[in-house]
Formats: structure tokens, sequence, C-alpha cells
């Protein structure tokens, strides 16, 4: 059972970071990911909507998550029906949407060849999105297939880009074998992290490549009004995101700073329960939690120099307005700077 800070059992003095509700020293909840019940907990407010939501983070683990998860099945209404127009406010992506799509495309191949990964393997992209990853993926040397919940952005996948994109749930994939799993920015919004690794594992071949994109919720250049919404269930660190992998796969290539990415190798023999990160790791999520503030992500950050970014931005993003999709994504594979 989850206790609010304000019911909690126990009685710890609390610290309140900036942009942030209080934090607890110990509360009693369940992780989902560890089964530790013990850490911290604080109210914060969605992103999107301001509703309170109540967050806590694993004492043992690290990870961070919603206090009150939503069930399955409305998970599964949610993401088939709603997601995209909650986030995106259209069905299916805008033309600047697909050449942002694009750019972060080309960008996860060169990591991923910086890991080592092996071109010409069978690629499965869990949460295709449009299938911008899936088509740039197959554009670069990948078998590439892809897996959708939304009906609206799965059919404009097929439609615009030709490629094969599964309107179903990571639950309903049933054909093993590929040499790459690729989810990016869709772990948070699942809500039994464990089961989805072990899924993920079945899934690849021995010797296969599980390759994770997530928010970092130690990074420093995010607003902290733009940071918790109630459709990422949890929040991840380079010790958690690690930790829910553990018991399936090794970490070969990480960077955090920015978003957190993490290409894993499969483990032949899979351990019966995740490895905890250490005591100090644990320590270093909770003091970043506390040190996240206005003063940070102001001028460490980068926050008052964004508004200068985002003039060229717009600008390119401007120059694909009349554009089809195919054809944005096959100008970016030709000229990647444009």
């Amino acid at each position: 059972m989850f206790y609010s800070a304000a019911h909690s059992p126990l009685s710890p003095a609390s610290v309140t970071p900036e942009g942030f509700g209080p934090i607890r020293a110990m509360v009693m909840a369940k992780c989902r990911l560890c089964g530790a019940e013990t850490g911290s907990s604080w109210s914060v407010k969605d992103a999107k909507s301001a509703e309170t939501l109540e967050m806590f983070m694993c004492g043992s683990c690290a990870l961070v998550q919603q206090a009150n998860l939503p069930t399955d099945e409305e998970l599964r209404i949610y993401y088939s029906h709603n997601y995209r127009e909650d986030y995106k406010s259209t069905h299916k992506p805008k033309p600047k949407y697909v050449y942002r799509a694009g750019r972060a495309a080309l960008d996860r191949l060169v990591r991923i060849r910086k890991a080592g990964v092996p071109q010409g393997e069978t690629l499965l992209d869990i949460g295709a999105g449009g299938g911008e990853f899936v088509y740039m993926a197959h554009k670069g040397g990948f078998v590439s297939q892809g897996v959708e919940p939304h009906q609206g952005y799965s059919e404009f996948a097929r439609d615009e880009y030709g490629v094969k994109i599964e309107t179903c749930q990571i639950s309903d994939i049933e054909h093993p074998g590929f040499g790459i799993v690729t989810m990016f920015h869709v772990l948070e919004h699942l809500a039994h992290p464990e089961q989805v690794m072990a899924k993920v594992h079945r899934l690849l071949k021995e010797g296969g490549h599980f390759v994770l994109e997530v928010p970092n919720i130690t990074q420093n250049d995010a607003s902290p009004h733009n940071i918790y919404f109630k459709a990422h269930l949890f929040y991840y660190s380079r010790p958690s995101l690690i930790a829910a992998a553990s018991a399936y796969f090794e970490p070969i290539y990480v960077e955090d700073t920015g978003n957190l990415f993490i290409v894993f190798k499969r483990k032949s023999n899979p351990l019966p329960s995740v490895l905890l990160p250490s005591a100090a790791d644990v320590k270093h999520v909770a003091r970043r939690l506390e040190e996240k503030g206005w003063g940070e992500y102001l001028f460490e950050g980068g926050g008052l120099t964004k508004i200068f970014t985002r003039i060229p931005k717009s600008f390119r993003e401007g120059k694909v307005k009349q554009m089809e999709p195919k054809q944005i994504l096959d100008q970016l594979h030709q000229q990647p700077d444009v």
C-alpha cells in the first residue's frame, strides 16, 4: 500500500528543492521494479494538465515512479486511441514532427554504429510512432520493421513509407530472432519494466542488442516545468535503467548527458533477479533531485541560451511545411545537416 507524504507512518525531515514539492526521507511503498518498500515521496504537477502526481523514489534501486499507476487495460486504451492526440494534438505526424523524428533517427543510428552493432541485422523498433526510424534504419542498411499501438500513426507509417509496422502492443509480438530491438522514449510509459526486459530477451537472438533511450531524471537541461507527465509512469537514471535491465542484459555503450541512451547486449543466461545499484549511486540520484531547479536549468543546463537555438530550428522546420513525409526523410538521408 502506498502512503502519501502527508500520511506516512514515519515522520522524517523534509527538504524542498526549487520547483518541486517536499521530499520525505522515508515513506512506505512497493517499488514496481525491485519490490523494496522504502524510499522518498513528493508531489508534482503534470506539465500538460497541471494535475497533481504523487511520485516515489525507491531507496534500493533509485527508480523514480508514479505512486498510483493506471491499470493495464486503462493504459492499453489510452495508448491505442488518445496518447498521440494528447501530446501531439494530431492523429498523424505533422511535417515538423517528421523532420524532428528523421533527424533523431539519424543521430540514433550514429550512436548504434559507435556501439559496434553490425549493419544488416534484423531490427525491431517497439513504439515505432510514425515509422521514421524504421524507414531511416532501412535506408541505413538494416532489415527493419516495427510495432506501434496507435492506429493512426501506424497506418501513417505503412501508407507514407511502405514500411512494415504492425498495430499492436509489445505483449502481442510473437516472432523472435531479431538481431536488434530498439525502444526510444517508450519504456517510461510501460507499467511492468521487468516484464518488458524478459519479453525483449525472448525476442532477441543469441548475442543480440537492445537499444534504449529514455528521459534522464538527473539531466540538468530540462525545464523544471517540463519534467513530469502523467503518461510517464517511470523516470529513469543511469543506475536505475542499468538495474532494470541487469537480469537480462549487459550495458556496452552509455551516453547520459541529456537523454539517457544505452546499448545493451543480451545475456545468454538470465539472472534470477535484478542487480541493485550501489548505495552511493542511489544517494547521487537523490541528491540530483534536490539540486534540480530553475537556477541549475538556466545557468548550467543551457536554459538561457535555448531561445537562440530555437530560432534556426524553427527556420529549418518551416522549410519542410509543404513537403511530403517521405520526401523529408529522403532529403535528410542524403543531406543529414539540412
